[in-house]
């Protein structure tokens, strides 16, 4: 290379050649100095010729590649890895990297270093966020199931793979390097990254579904499989020198130091700053970042990549809040949506088909054969022990698709083995080809024959009618966001009138958004780690209940559950709770929340669509309660100023037909006023003509409650069409605490003509929607009676006894206490 070219002229700030390097040829890159910023283009400067204006542009057309690629697939379920990965292969020399003149200004040697070098930056970052999420103790959780199912995973492919090549070598006599090639791609190909798989998961939302939570821990298992197979295979192939030694010494001498020298101090910088500010939410984000930057160096000093100590720093660190939150939240956004795509774009620009396609060695077929054997083995093992361990067969054959999905743990390794010419360019060509086509299609299919809904389509009765028709006990699940949800759920229960002859058994759900770790949480209150943060809260919800359990002690049974875990599918944990818990209702709070003055305070969407999800696949009744407690200022469990009326609105239909049920049972305690608001239109009182038997016995008995008790009411409104419904309802005022409707009625009947046009939340059906007017100052129930067909099957679990107990046995019936764990209060400890 002609040094005396260099420095003159703009356009040859930079001169580069072919040398000769530790593996192959390379390219040598002679940069001038200050050629950082442009002067601009009024200055005759050409911006792509300095580096920062380069960077930037790179940056955002790999960005704005992927994102577009991204939009385009997301009809075929595909991820984001999948994408970047495919605006580098778009970008690169498969496709526009094939104009010389575009490789030169987008991609010219001199910018390739510096992209390289900040994208492995924010790898290093994502890396320490994915350890950071993992909780390492749920192997031991695992169970006897995910344990051979995840054994199996990496053992079949393995397996198999090994013996392929030993067959085909043995047949047709592969060269050396093709043997050790094959060998590194089958060790790849039986890889399963728990990070990738709860990516994957939690992109599909099938995260904390029964699916989901066997392939996280199934994944995790077999990456452990894997790891101890490499660091089996590494110690055996390591040259046998003082060298080789000292690099295993120094790699656990880095090991040692981040669990015993780099976690504590982190831990107790975290717990000393909290304390001085009086938040436990603050994290000491500056001293952590330098704490990473040492044990990535390290990491490099030692002989192994940066993005090695990052990882397991953050493994070694709790996950979850406020360190794997706060952490996360900081990092998450210039980190994976910014630098992370450039990194994987990178193994897209390093792709070439054309080398693939122009090769004419058999070596590259064989190649290929080999990968595909290793993941159709992958796949029969997961699904062959799945069905050993008596999953249902549509579950084990997504499950064997779940194990085969790979991501940016197995492309980073691809990374690293090409430049470390561990294998060669057409050898990665095939391997990042293959892994998009393999997730691609697994993940497509996951969709396509994975339904987490199905399971929760109860074959039974759980409806208010079908409890109160043959003598059931009420089981309500209460979900809970935080602790201002719950005087009013108190309140609510209070109002069931719970008696020793006639108990409630009651759930309460704790829902929390997963944030700052990678796996979901469904669990019962009491095993809950006492270390995280969490706990404390969910403490605080269970410890209101509690309160309340004294109070009406020996009428109520009561188990307290958290579930963590992303809130697009949170509704899967809502559902399964329901179900295994046989509710009859399922009570969600809104998603509107009420200031003092009546006016909407908050909005929050993702409940919204938790609600609107659990209504599509309940295994029971749901209510969706719209939360006033602030306006009418009975907030506290113990005051005495609780519901004093209650009212219900009736027009017609199965859902009228069960919030008139409830209500039924709210008319049979002695202090609260009920009232029935019957909506009937003038050409209805000559011809009572109901749409059900189950309507028709329903206002018969209010009838009866209505004539033999002083505070329950029957009223009639003649309306004759929306306009006067709208003013019945309007003129409601400020004379109830609380109010039931059904979500969906009679869209027929005259009295609702003109009001079906519009409705801002449908999924509080036509007057529930009306009710969330800040005109309106009272607490709103909206029932929704179960879906399926009529004939669903009769239920007759949990039947009441239909002899009284003898007076002054305060016991409950022991198959409603001790057969499932229900919490007990003992009032002398308290």
């Amino acid at each position: 290379m002609d040094l005396s070219r260099l420095g003159r002229a703009e356009l040859n700030s930079s001169q580069f050649g072919p040398v000769h390097g530790p593996f192959m040829m390379e390219e040598l890159v002679c940069q001038k100095e200050n050629m950082l910023t442009s002067k601009g283009l009024f200055m005759n400067s050409d911006p792509l010729q300095y580096a920062v204006p380069l960077l930037m542009l790179q940056m955002s057309v790999i960005i704005l590649t992927s994102r577009i690629i991204f939009g385009v697939l997301k009809p075929l379920k595909q991820g984001m890895i999948s994408a970047q990965v495919l605006a580098g292969v778009v970008l690169g020399p498969s496709f526009l990297g094939r104009n010389v003149a575009y490789m030169d200004t987008f991609l010219p040697p001199g910018g390739k270093i510096i992209i390289q070098t900040i994208s492995n930056i924010g790898f290093i970052f994502h890396l320490f966020i994915l350890g950071l999420k993992i909780d390492w103790t749920i192997i031991k959780k695992a169970g006897s199931k995910a344990i051979l199912i995840g054994a199996a995973s990496y053992a079949f492919p393995f397996s198999f793979g090994s013996l392929t090549v030993f067959f085909i070598n043995s047949t047709l006599g592969l060269p050396n390097k093709v043997v050790h090639c094959a060998a590194t791609v089958i060790s790849l190909s039986s890889m399963t990254s728990f990070p990738v798989t709860t990516t994957v998961l939690e992109e599909l939302n099938i995260l904390n579904s029964e699916l989901g939570r066997l392939a996280t821990n199934c994944s995790i298992v077999c990456e452990a499989c894997g790891c101890l197979v490499a660091l089996a295979f590494n110690l055996y192939t390591r040259e046998r020198t003082m060298n080789g030694v000292w690099g295993i010494v120094m790699i656990l001498c880095l090991l040692l130091s981040i669990a015993f020298i780099f976690r504590p101090v982190i831990i107790w910088l975290t717990e000393r700053k909290s304390k001085s500010l009086h938040n436990k939410d603050v994290v000491p984000f500056y001293p952590i970042l330098l704490i990473l930057s040492i044990a990535s160096f390290a990491s490099e000093v030692f002989g192994v990549h940066a993005a090695f100590g990052a990882f397991w720093l953050g493994v070694s660190l709790p996950d979850g809040p406020p360190l794997g939150t706060e952490l996360a939240t900081k990092l998450d956004m210039i980190a994976s949506s910014m630098l992370l795509p450039c990194f994987i774009a990178i193994s897209g620009l390093q792709t070439n088909f054309f080398e693939i396609t122009g090769s004419h060695e058999n070596h590259v077929l064989m190649i290929e054969v080999i990968l595909l054997v290793t993941y159709g083995c992958k796949f029969l093992g997961t699904a062959a022990a799945s069905a050993y361990c008596k999953t249902p067969i549509g579950d084990a054959l997504c499950l064997g698709f779940l194990m085969c999905c790979q991501g940016i743990i197995e492309v980073y390794t691809t990374l690293v083995w090409k430049d470390a010419q561990v294998v060669d360019t057409q050898c990665f060509n095939l391997m990042i080809i293959t892994i998009l086509i393999v997730t691609g299609i697994s993940r497509f299919l996951v969709v396509y024959l994975y339904d987490p809904t199905k399971r929760y389509k109860s074959k039974s009765k759980r409806t208010i009618i079908n409890t109160r028709e043959r003598n059931l006990q009420l089981r309500l699940l209460l979900c809970i966001y935080n602790v201002e949800n719950v005087p009013s759920m108190v309140n609510l229960l209070e109002a069931t009138y719970p008696t020793r002859f006639n108990p409630i058994s009651f759930f309460t759900l704790h829902l929390v958004e997963l944030k700052g770790r990678a796996h979901a949480v469904l669990t019962p209150h009491h095993q809950m780690n006492k270390l995280d943060p969490n706990t404390a809260q969910s403490t605080h919800i269970v410890n209101a209940f509690q309160r309340f359990e004294q109070k009406y002690q020996s009428t109520l049974m009561a188990q307290h559950f958290t579930a963590a875990a992303p809130f697009s599918s949170i509704n899967n944990d809502v559902c399964t709770l329901g179900l295994d818990k046989k509710a009859t209702l399922i009570v969600l709070p809104f998603h509107k929340q009420y200031a003092i003055d009546g006016t909407v305070g908050h909005v929050h969407g993702p409940i919204r669509n938790i609600n609107l999800n659990v209504l599509d696949a309940a295994p029971c009744s749901v209510a969706l309660f719209i939360d006033r407690g602030e306006c009418e200022g009975r907030r506290s469990v113990l005051m005495s100023n609780t519901w004093q009326n209650v009212a219900v609105l009736f027009i017609g239909g199965r859902d009228d037909a069960e919030a008139l049920a409830l209500c039924m049972r709210m008319a049979e305690k002695p202090e609260l006023t009920v009232t029935m608001i019957h909506f009937r239109h003038k050409s209805s009182l000559q011809d009572e003509d109901y749409s059900a038997m189950d309507e028709y016995n329903l206002i018969k008995d209010f009838k009866s409650h209505a004539a033999n008790k002083g505070k329950v009411h029957y009223v009639e409104e003649i309306v004759k069409d929306g306009v006067e419904t709208t003013q019945v309802i309007s003129s409601l005022g400020e004379a109830y605490d609380m109010v039931l409707v059904g979500r969906d009625h009679d869209l027929e009947s005259s009295v609702l003509y003109g009001l079906t046009d519009w409705s801002e939340c449908p999924e509080l059906g036509v007057i529930g929607d009306m009710l969330t007017s800040p005109d309106f100052h009272f607490s709103v129930l909206v029932v929704h009676q179960q879906q399926g067909d009529a004939d669903l099957a009769i239920d007759d679990s949990y039947k009441l006894p239909v002899e009284h107990q003898k007076v002054g046995d305060t016991r409950i019936q022991p198959r409603f206490s001790a057969e499932e764990g229900f919490t007990t209060i003992d009032l002398s400890k308290n």
